[in-house]
């Protein structure tokens, strides 16, 4: 006789698509497994959220390339050394979010909120930015598009 071995996280989370199981599992989960796996990237690439509360979250070294981050709020969050290429950031918010060595290169920022959030030696190489704000961000050391100034 053969007996199928499933555990009830398999059968919990089977019907529901990658974007609504990171959601679930929540915060506690991915950092966790950022701790365990120091040298992996949590992989959130090709991905789709909209709207979704990330506040707090830790994705330090996490992976969100070409994925759409649409309205979602990343303050309070970790996201230093992510690789963010070419990512939709629409209307999220990284209100005193730290942005350590983050990757943004080819991204598009509309309507993005950085206000007082940590951007040290971010790249924003060929990315779009327009109406962010970064009111009492710290910027330091950030390699912005060509032609774009901080008014």
């Amino acid at each position: 006789m053969c007996y199928k071995i499933v555990n009830k996280y398999q059968t919990k989370y089977q019907t529901m698509n990658k974007e609504e199981k990171i959601v679930k599992l929540g915060k506690n989960y991915i950092n966790d497994w950022i701790k365990k796996n120091p040298n992996k990237r949590f992989d959130l690439s090709n991905l789709s959220f909209e709207g979704v509360d990330f506040s707090g979250w830790r994705f330090s070294k996490s992976s969100f390339n070409n994925s759409k981050f649409i309205n979602c709020d990343f303050s309070n969050s970790d996201l230093s050394e992510v690789s963010a290429l070419g990512v939709n950031f629409t209307g999220s918010m990284f209100i005193k979010s730290a942005l350590y060595r983050a990757n943004l290169s080819r991204s598009i920022c509309i309507d993005v909120n950085f206000e007082n959030a940590w951007l040290y030696r971010c790249v924003f190489t060929n990315s779009k930015i327009i109406n962010c704000n970064f009111h009492l961000a710290k910027i330091q050391k950030v390699r912005w598009p060509v032609g774009f100034r901080l008014d």
